[in-house]
């Protein structure tokens, strides 16, 4: 062998390392250390950032609270400063103008310092002098207490705020003694200013605190003064003050109770008014009760801490020239005072993002279009997958036997639109009496994968969706609950199966819309139009031949019906029972008694109206016509007998002493039949449908009366409830029927709830209208 055809295997693998390393490790290693170089960069950046924001923020909130301390103080300085001058004014004025003087002070006071409210003056005599603001902020008040003819009583005088007088009043002021109240008693043995508890006017949402001063005069007697000042102002401006960006401030006495703040009148209507019951709430103030328990624990200062993943900074410190035990206390969150540092942070990021941006471009664009590649190929299998679908949905109803014949039904159409489509349930709808009907054709429910038809609804009920078929277009509608086109047909025919969506095809015939294909909840319908209209317009063109049949007439002459009276023909006299159908053991002896399960149908038809020979003998033959269907009927469902009274017909199923559960089903199968064969028969005959029908279950007792010919009769509350059914339908051509046969074949048959009506001797119970099978 030569040397040239020797292959060296350990050379081979050695360039398929190397260039791996240089195409893949390489270029991601690096990639890596420069991330991780620019990670360790960015949090020490962040670190030391951090640390400096946390001492620019307790500086910045100390700058706060000493600007606040400062406000408070000044807020609350005239109530303190007024005490002692006002005293000393009065100490030294002489006792005749000691009063003018009061009043000349308090009134420049209240004109000029919004949060002063009102002075009192009392004495140890129990004299006693006030001036207030007015009830609306305005004016003034000036009231002495005196005695008139042993009673005592308030002289109140009104001024204007340019000291003019506008009336005066007394009031009665029995039992009232100023020494008793608090402002006076406070200062008993005191010689400095000294402060009430606060409390709340609710009639004037006023938060009131008084500071007095007891001072003796040159005229030996012995005053307090008192300054009544309003913590609404101060809660104000707290109440606009910001802390950063979203921080705030609140006052607090030495036992935790709110003096002023954010939102105080709310808090004082929560606690009823009782500023005792003020206090901190830590529902409603979290961060300020978290740093109200870090003051008890540590003192005055600043405090961090983690709130809800939320990092805070508060601040307690002493109001020391306010009233006696009040506390400042800030809160702001720590980012308020790190933004920058958030914006650095950001900036150190975005240089990061730019660096890896370009390094994982390409491969982006790789990826992309591997992406984008693989799309379009899963696309094209779904359209392959799809296209062999519908040719297969299309090739199965082309070979379907007897696809145009109306007497069979077209099941491969609502299977098929379903599959397809992916829908929920697919029905075709065929339009009759001039519009004024919709029945159903088919109805294919795919998850239960089961048929059903006949349900029948009428214009009354549902027509704007009446005439949204019959505009032509189509109508998808993804909620059908909200839209007022489909909403009455979401009550009644979807909200039982749950759908929601709701797609509505117009089926095309030779003289205008003669149906529509119904849709639920198919999720591939606005992808498969051509597919959908293809069938609705094999659906037009069986729809078009059931008109054309039922147009041509099914009815036999009058001459050729069996029974069908012949006058040129003498006929000998008949024999006439009633029945119209009756059970073999009629004939003979019947058992007769109780039935504990008897199934009646009761059909009314309207009486006619007629005009001449011709229009008696045609109707003669549409009734014998139905009365030879209800017969045929009657015998195919295996019914126990048929009653004729005048324009009533009553149908009887499981008129036996052993309790037969097949019954009910019988006849109601016989009337969806029977009421199937009369609006077909009607509308050949263009009559719109002149009947109804009642269907009670229950028991019932009966037998046959009378001599040759014997006949049968049937008595009970199951028979009234049946002939009340059928009176009470409102439409013509419905089932309507009692709760009892609602319980007995729900599971089996459609229906609709009618509502409540009342039976004689029974009471209110509910109705329902039959609509179809299941």
């Amino acid at each position: 062998m030569s040397s040239d055809e020797i292959v060296d295997p350990t050379v081979q693998n050695d360039a398929s390392v190397r260039r791996v390393l240089l195409h893949l490790v390489l270029p991601f290693g690096a990639l890596l250390l420069v991330v991780a170089s620019i990670a360790g960069i960015g949090l020490h950046s962040y670190r030391s950032t951090r640390a400096g924001v946390a001492a620019l923020t307790h500086e910045l909130l100390g700058a706060v609270q000493r600007n606040i301390s400062q406000e408070v103080s000044d807020y609350i300085m005239p109530a303190m400063a007024g005490n002692v001058i006002a005293s000393g004014m009065i100490a030294h004025a002489p006792p005749q103008v000691a009063d003018r003087v009061f009043n000349s002070y308090g009134a420049a006071m209240l004109q000029s310092v919004p949060q002063l409210q009102s002075f009192y003056l009392g004495d140890e005599d129990g004299h006693f002098r006030l001036i207030t603001r007015g009830p609306d902020g305005k004016n003034q008040e000036r009231t002495t207490f005196e005695v008139h003819d042993g009673k005592q009583v308030y002289h109140r005088e009104f001024y204007t705020d340019d000291g003019v007088k506008t009336g005066e009043e007394y009031t009665d002021a029995t039992g009232y003694d100023p020494r008793k109240r608090p402002w006076y008693a406070n200062t008993e043995g005191k010689t400095d200013i000294q402060w009430t508890q606060p409390y709340l006017f609710p009639s004037s949402r006023q938060f009131v605190m008084t500071s007095s001063l007891r001072f003796k005069a040159a005229n030996g007697h012995t005053y307090v003064f008192a300054t009544n000042i309003s913590l609404n102002e101060l809660s104000t401006f707290l109440d606009h003050l910001k802390v950063g960006k979203t921080g705030n401030a609140i006052i607090l006495d030495k036992q935790g109770r709110v003096m002023a703040g954010r939102n105080i009148m709310q808090q004082a209507e929560a606690a009823g008014w009782d500023p005792n019951k003020m206090v901190l709430d830590p529902k409603t103030h979290p961060v300020f009760a978290r740093g109200y328990d870090h003051y008890r624990v540590r003192g005055f200062g600043p405090r961090s801490f983690e709130l809800n993943g939320k990092r805070y900074v508060t601040i307690a410190s002493p109001l020391k020239s306010s009233a006696e035990g009040w506390i400042l206390l800030l809160s702001a969150p720590e980012n308020d005072f790190a933004s920058f540092a958030r914006q650095s942070s950001q900036q150190s990021l975005q240089f990061a993002g730019i660096i890896i941006v370009f390094s994982l471009v390409l491969a982006g664009f790789l990826v992309r279009q591997v992406r984008r590649s693989e799309r379009v190929a899963r696309k094209l299998a779904q359209q392959g997958v799809q296209i062999t679908h519908e040719s297969a949905a299309v090739q199965q109803v082309a070979v379907t036997p007897h696809l145009f014949d109306p007497a069979a039904d077209p099941l491969v159409l609502t299977e098929q639109l379903a599959h397809v489509t992916d829908a929920r349930r697919a029905s075709i709808w065929r339009l009759m009496h001039d519009g004024q009907a919709l029945i159903c054709e088919d109805s294919y429910d795919q998850k239960q994968d089961a048929h059903s038809g006949g349900f029948e609804m009428s214009r009354s009920e549902l027509g704007a969706f009446f005439e949204a078929i019959e505009s032509g277009d189509v109508l998808s509608v993804e909620n059908a609950a909200v839209d007022d086109r489909t909403t009455q047909f979401e009550r009644l025919v979807m909200r039982e199966l749950g759908t929601r969506m709701l797609a509505v095809y117009p089926i095309p015939g030779p003289k205008g819309i003669i149906g529509a294909v119904v849709l639920e909840d198919a999720h591939m319908a606005p992808h498969l139009v051509y597919f959908v209209d293809l069938m609705a317009s094999i659906a037009g063109i069986r729809l078009a031949e059931t008109a054309e049949n039922s147009g041509s007439g099914h009815g036999l002459p009058a001459d050729e019906v069996p029974g069908a009276v012949n006058s040129a023909k003498p006929q000998p006299e008949p024999q006439f029972d009633n029945m119209l159908m009756r059970a073999p053991q009629v004939a003979g002896v019947t058992t007769s008694g109780v039935y504990p399960s008897v199934a009646v149908l009761v059909i009314t038809f309207s009486d006619p109206v007629v005009d001449g020979d011709a229009e008696t003998q045609a109707l003669l033959t549409l009734i014998n016509q139905l009365a030879t269907d209800v017969q045929r009927i009657s015998r195919e469902r295996g019914l126990f007998g048929v009653e004729v009274a005048g324009h009533r017909m009553i149908c009887m199923a499981g008129c036996t002493t052993e309790e037969d559960p097949t019954a009910i089903i019988r006849i109601a199968d016989a009337a969806l039949t029977m009421r199937e064969t009369f609006m077909a028969a009607l509308a050949a005959a263009n009559l719109e449908p002149v009947f109804a029908m009642g269907l009670d279950y229950g028991a019932a007792f009966g037998g046959a009366v009378g001599e040759d010919p014997k006949v049968f009769n049937l008595w009970g509350q199951t028979v009234s409830l049946a002939e009340l059914m059928a009176q009470g339908a409102t439409d013509g051509g419905t089932i309507q029927v009692t709760d009892r046969v609602y319980q007995a074949l729900r599971d089996r048959y459609l229906f609709r709830s009618r509502g409540s009506f009342f039976a004689p001797h029974l009471g209110l119970g509910r109705a329902y209208i039959l609509a179809a099978r299941r």
